[in-house]
């Protein structure tokens, strides 16, 4: 257009079409960053726990891919729904894929080999109970530290990188919602963090 050249007519139409659809994509990101930065809501309702990890890796999907980790998704689109909060259970999954990408990351800062920068997210049943995993391919968590991790203020990230907090809210948030969290761990190979939720009961 500034040098007068003629466009064709479909090439435009391309262009105009894929700028619409960004404009929409960044608008719905925004309208979620407003929902989840809103004071949650301590109310219990039913809510389908793939619903809020959709959201969390849509919101922060690119970021991680222009850090060069990969999200490898797979969810049971058939399990029940749990009794929550749509807003405080994307809090908990923010805090956990976040703490997968810093593992990731200070693995590469401690010159330890990368290989795959995979964070891996799974939705499942177990036994009678809702679940869900956040796997890494990080630096792990030392045998000593992994009974602390919970506690308020404890952090294995350097100095102003992190208060020590996220993993402290998680566990309260959990345990609000009669779920329990369960961590595997192997030091320089990664990290699998597992939540589970009885099922909302059905109304007969």
């Amino acid at each position: 257009i500034e040098e007068n050249k003629k466009i064709p007519e479909q090439n435009l139409l391309n262009i105009v079409n894929e700028i619409s659809d960004q404009v929409d994509r960044a608008a719905s990101i925004i309208a979620r960053l407003r929902d989840f930065g809103r004071k949650a809501d301590f109310s219990r309702e039913k809510v389908g726990i793939n619903k809020p990890i959709k959201s969390v890796v849509e919101i922060v999907g690119k970021q991680l891919s222009l850090q060069n980790i990969d999200i490898d998704l797979k969810i049971d689109e058939n399990i029940p729904p749990i009794l929550a909060h749509d807003n405080r259970l994307e809090q908990v999954i923010f805090n956990m894929i976040t703490n997968a990408r810093d593992a990731i990351n200070q693995k590469q800062e401690a010159g330890m080999e990368s290989g795959n920068r995979v964070i891996s997210i799974r939705s499942f049943m177990e036994d009678d109970r809702v679940a869900f995993t956040v796997s890494d391919t990080g630096i792990g968590i030392p045998e000593s530290d992994r009974e602390r991790i919970f506690e308020a203020f404890f952090t294995t990230k350097e100095m102003g990188e992190g208060m020590g907090l996220g993993l402290s809210i998680t566990n309260g948030i959990v345990k609000d919602y009669g779920g329990d969290i369960a961590i595997e761990s192997e030091e320089g190979e990664g990290t699998t963090m597992k939540i589970t939720f009885p099922c909302a009961p059905s109304v007969s």
